[in-house]
């Protein structure tokens, strides 16, 4: 089985382009992360071992996307033995930019979520063309999107805020694969995946030449023959 861990979206629908062809290997499962209360990273873990045992497996491939990969390594930490494979999407264990990302968990918590929309919009306009994701793809990302709400954006962001992995990756022995695109505009996921894998004993990187943050909505990314290495 794999399961994929969303991003800030938290909806499970953005993995629509790399299902289909993985689902000829292996039982997909995306859903959707909660959204209510001031909610931790145990909770976010436990919810997903929760989805694991409730289909009745013992282990799964977790795939992690962006803030989905904070969640896939804390959960790869809290329930090694559920991990049968480890798969991070641009993603870190600390973001570096520790002003921009408590001033932008202060103003997504205090501001209306419709001030901060078209300032989230714009940012997302620029990701989705870097990857070349088709017009049809971008209506329905923008689709996805537009169910998240507030509170449960702001509160992901100040999760990320209070998040230092890096000190415990050693302790990480599942099989892992991070998967990098060198034109991330969010993050330096290179540097990052680079980073990580060097601290832990059984990781190794792909580089994803021309992608951007939304790699697995463009054309460059092929989960499957990825997996399949």
């Amino acid at each position: 089985m794999l399961i994929y861990v969303a991003g800030l979206d938290g909806t499970g629908e953005l993995f629509f382009k790399q299902a289909p062809r993985l689902a000829r290997t292996h039982r997909v499962v995306t859903f959707r992360s909660r959204e209510h209360g001031r909610f931790t990273y145990e909770d976010l873990t436990g919810d997903l071992a929760a989805i694991i045992g409730d289909l009745g497996e013992q282990q799964a491939t977790v795939l992690g996307e962006s803030f989905g990969g904070t969640v896939a390594l804390s959960f790869a930490l809290r329930y090694p033995q559920m991990v049968e494979r480890l798969v991070v999407v641009n993603s870190f264990p600390r973001f570096r930019k520790r002003l921009t990302i408590n001033l932008g968990a202060r103003l997504a918590s205090g501001l209306p979520f419709r001030l901060l929309w078209p300032v989230r919009r714009a940012a997302s306009i620029v990701g989705l063309l870097v990857d070349g994701v088709s017009r049809p793809d971008r209506l329905r990302f923008w689709s996805a999107i537009h169910t998240v709400s507030g509170e449960a954006y702001a509160r992901r962001l100040e999760l990320i805020a209070e998040l230092d992995l890096e000190p415990r990756l050693s302790e990480v022995q599942t099989p892992t694969l991070f998967i990098a695109g060198d034109r991330d505009l969010l993050i330096p996921s290179v540097k990052e995946a680079r980073a990580m894998a060097a601290l832990m004993p059984n990781a190794r990187v792909c580089v994803i030449k021309g992608a951007g943050h939304a790699c697995l909505l463009g054309n460059r990314v092929l989960l499957d023959e990825l997996l399949a290495r």
